[in-house]
């Protein structure tokens, strides 16, 4: 009987995936615009890797990252749990920072360690400094990577707790991630393994190998898309050489929207923002023994979702209480409807909006046509709303038009949503309330 079969018979009668151990690989990127790849109807950059991906596994058109920056999306990630209930949704953590994910959040590491697998983390941390912070500390045996992003201070390669290079080499930053990642598969390809390879790019600055640079039609930015589009390729030749890749469970996604430079397909914003560019990013998962190939679904999912799904397909219960993210396996295996009633949107340590599956609602709205005068997000003006946002997201004009006054019970309830997201979440906080951005 094949796996689909077994994991359909176990889900309808409530069990957790309990086959054959699939291998789990994260491929996280960085900055990346929902509209960079060929998936998404992007054009100017070529990417026939990441495309074959989705081409045989489920594409997400309503994929969110869980905050609007770095650290607190990863967070998100990491624990299947929105960041501020580590603690880790004010800002980014700096190169200076004292903070990072504590050890008392279990992460998708931690979680496959008690599954018995072998763990790898490849590329960018950002969840603290080393070596306080050590991936190794969260449950990954191996570790290959930068601590943080590429425009900080201290910005050093580290093999485990060694340092390889500092500064990094940008230029061959994606290169090495992709030949560790291989080799990783190629050495643990008769254990059931997680390999999680957090990209630094596309983040600012940019670099690309000389294989790469200038060879794309989208400028530098264009250049790294298509290295990391080929990095996914490797990785995936490696998974099919080894006999896995039917089995592997793999997810595609960036941490947030596009900074500067980025494809946004339309959608309004970019990182740091509340307008959907900022949250809503490439979300793939492919998983041939189970999923069907060439799926475009509209249920909205978010990145919270990776622990939840991963800990039922390898038949571990999550070690939190509380777990804000759902699996996502029954989508995969063909239900329509997401298992979110609402997705809620961070700004910080504020939630600022609500996602149901066809309306989107938001408090606070942020400037976007000068974005690129602000060095940092601290100093983008922004405004709470002084009159309700409702966006339909069922239409075409994405965040043109609100229609709060054509739909008044609509709003209600997503007020409502907001206003108990508030007051579960609000205790939390690290810091006082303040009324204008970033909170």
């Amino acid at each position: 009987m094949r796996i689909a079969a077994i994991l359909s018979l176990l889900l309808a009668a409530g069990c957790t995936y309990a086959a054959k151990e699939p291998n789990i690989v994260v491929i996280l990127t960085d900055d990346m615009g929902y509209g960079d790849i060929g998936a998404y109807g992007g054009t100017r950059i070529k990417t026939p890797n990441i495309d074959s991906l989705a081409a045989n596994g489920i594409v997400f058109t309503n994929g969110y990252a869980s905050a609007n920056v770095c650290s607190p999306s990863r967070a998100g990630l990491m624990t299947g749990r929105y960041a501020i209930r580590a603690g880790l949704a004010w800002k980014v953590v700096t190169a200076t920072d004292t903070k990072g994910l504590p050890e008392s959040e279990e992460t998708l590491g931690e979680l496959a360690k008690r599954a018995g697998y072998n763990t790898m983390f490849i590329g960018k941390w950002h969840l603290g400094r080393f070596p306080e912070y050590l991936p190794q500390k969260h449950g990954f045996d191996e570790v290959y990577g930068v601590p943080h992003s590429n425009d900080m201070p201290g910005f050093a390669l580290y093999d485990g707790k060694t340092v390889v290079e500092n500064p990094a080499e940008q230029r061959t930053l994606t290169r090495r991630y992709t030949q560790k990642a291989v080799e990783f598969i190629e050495d643990r390809a008769d254990q059931p393994f997680l390999l999680f390879v957090s990209h630094t790019f596309p983040h600012i600055p940019l670099f690309a190998s000389e294989d790469f640079h200038g060879k794309s039609n989208a400028g530098l930015y264009g250049d790294t898309v298509e290295e990391l589009d080929w990095s996914t390729g490797e990785i995936v030749k490696a998974l099919e050489a080894a006999g896995l890749v039917d089995n592997t469970l793999i997810f595609f996604t960036s941490d947030n929207g596009p900074f500067f430079e980025g494809g946004t397909s339309g959608l309004k914003g970019g990182k740091g923002t509340t307008w959907e560019a900022g949250y809503r990013v490439p979300f793939i998962v492919s998983w041939p023994a189970v999923a069907e190939a060439g799926r475009v679904s509209d249920a909205i999912a978010m990145n919270i979702d990776l622990l939840p799904t991963i800990a039922a397909a390898i038949g571990v219960e999550p070690a939190a209480a509380e777990i804000d993210g759902k699996s996502l396996l029954p989508l995969l295996q063909g239900e329509e409807s997401s298992r979110h009633d609402f997705l809620f949107y961070f700004n910080n340590e504020r939630v600022v909006g609500v996602r149901s599956q066809d309306w989107k609602y938001v408090t606070h709205s942020y400037y976007t046509g000068s974005l690129g005068a602000f060095e940092k997000f601290d100093q983008l003006p922004g405004f709470e709303s002084s009159y309700d946002l409702l966006f339909d997201t069922r239409g075409l004009d994405g965040e043109a038009y609100s229609y709060a006054d054509r739909y008044p019970e609509v709003l209600d309830e997503h007020k409502a949503a907001i206003e108990r997201a508030r007051a579960e979440f609000d205790p939390l906080r690290t810091r006082n309330l303040e009324t204008t951005y970033p909170d």
